[in-house]
């Protein structure tokens, strides 16, 4: 018996640790990566900020062949919004242009539905490309 609740007590207190640490823990993340295009910055601006090319190179526009798009607005004008609804793997979503700085910066933001809906808080991600000048670039 005495096994058993010692057992259960560093359980609980396990998990009550656990929820201590989430307690300090970082509520926003922030993820960079870098990639070296080598062509004029204009030309990837022009091209990045067009929604519809994003999903050339965006592996989870590959998950359901079938997917269902709807667009609204302007292309690569901020406002516009690329709609989805797939497949349990594609879920179902939508991307919009937030704010742009003509040949520096796109902002976009993802709201997912499925497969999980998430409150407002959490639902709302921030992308952005930041474009400078290296030695290839005009």
């Amino acid at each position: 018996m005495n096994i058993a609740i010692t057992i259960l007590l560093g359980i609980v207190g396990f998990i009550a640790l656990l929820l201590i640490i989430a307690l300090f823990l970082k509520k926003e993340h922030y993820v960079k990566r870098e990639i070296v295009i080598n062509a004029p910055t204009q030309k990837v601006f022009d091209f990045l900020k067009l929604l519809k090319n994003q999903d050339k190179f965006n592996k989870w526009a590959k998950t359901d062949p079938n997917r269902k798009w709807e667009y609204k607005g302007t292309d690569g004008t901020v406002g516009f919004i690329i709609a989805w609804n797939g497949n349990k793997n594609a879920g179902e979503g939508e991307k919009e242009i937030m704010n742009l700085i003509e040949g520096k910066r796109i902002e976009t933001q993802i709201r997912f539905v499925k497969p999980m809906s998430m409150t407002n808080e959490f639902r709302h991600y921030e992308i952005s490309y930041e474009f400078i000048h290296s030695n290839g670039g005009e």
